[in-house]
């Protein structure tokens, strides 16, 4: 699979990565007015200023501060939009802040941008270092800031969408969730969907990032299905060498192409599939079917 842009593959290309979808939120949401920031948002239960305390609360937790204790209840299902322990853990957060103004938000993403950035640039990092991670948990500095990426510019989306600001859909965010998406489509496609065997579902990003990501199913000796990912050359030339046996004309492979911005919101689950503009080439009920599996946050 090729994206391109490529998302980061190193510390120091994390580390301006993450910087840079930190600025882009802030730079959105530098000069709303006040109305915007109570606008809802297509993230259930949330609005515009929900979104940044909930960035706000996770980056500085990351950072070392201790998670917020909020005198009010909260239960999972009380509100509605908290579903299990982790929503309630980001609900929490989220309410720890309710008594900040706008600019005080602001003022302590700008500040946190600079306090992430110093510890991405700490000297002994590594992309397999172990880092401070959400709920006493610990992970790979990589997977780490992958998950940050996504989560930081699919908020950022969100808001955007909320004000009617299009943006970013070209910079390291986007390209990091596209190649995640794209990185998806093989577990997905045979655990959610099932296909019979022989099926090839190309998923195809036409831009501004670009990429594909694809699967065949076929069944292994003992019959169980497996799913045989396509497209895992690491360059052009590579790819063009990794196409399906199966001739992706033939009525077993579905194309889905669709822009980087109506993959984000549906794969975000944001967007119903119906409600999303795409095109499929083969089979139009299972390409249905895949868009509707393809939903990886709440």
């Amino acid at each position: 699979m090729v994206v391109h842009p490529a998302p980061p593959a190193d510390v120091p290309g994390f580390a301006e990565a993450y910087r840079q979808v930190l600025l882009s939120l802030v730079n959105v949401c530098d000069g709303l007015r006040e109305a915007e920031w109570e606008l809802p948002t297509d993230c259930p239960g949330w609005t515009v200023r929900d979104h940044v305390a909930h960035v706000v609360h996770v980056e500085d937790y990351l950072s070392g501060s201790e998670h917020p204790v909020v005198e009010e209840t909260i239960e999972v299902g009380t509100p509605e939009h908290v579903r299990n322990d982790l929503g309630l853990w980001m609900e929490q957060g989220v309410r720890s802040r309710a008594g900040l103004t706008p600019e005080q938000l602001l003022a302590e993403l700008r500040s946190l941008v600079e306090i992430r950035t110093a510890d991405l640039y700490a000297p002994d990092l590594e992309l397999e270092s172990t880092v401070r991670s959400i709920r006493e948990q610990e992970a790979r500095f990589v997977d780490l800031v992958r998950l940050r990426l996504c989560d930081i510019w699919s908020h950022e989306q969100d808001i955007r969408a909320a004000v009617d600001r299009p943006g970013s859909l070209d910079g390291a965010g986007a390209a990091q969730w596209t190649a995640m998406v794209l990185d998806s489509v093989p577990a997905v496609v045979l655990r959610r969907v099932s296909p019979e065997p022989g099926t090839v579902v190309i998923v195809e990003s036409t831009g501004p990032v670009t990429g594909r990501g694809g699967v065949r199913i076929d069944v292994d000796e003992s019959g169980e299905p497996v799913a045989h990912e396509l497209f895992t050359g690491h360059s052009a030339a590579e790819e063009e060498d990794d196409v399906p046996v199966t001739d992706p004309g033939a009525e077993s492979t579905t194309t889905i192409a669709l822009s980087t911005h109506a993959l984000a919101r549906r794969t975000a689950g944001r967007t119903p599939t119906a409600d999303t503009a795409y095109h499929a080439h083969g089979d139009e009920d299972l390409a249905r079917r895949v868009l509707d599996a393809l939903t990886l946050t709440r």
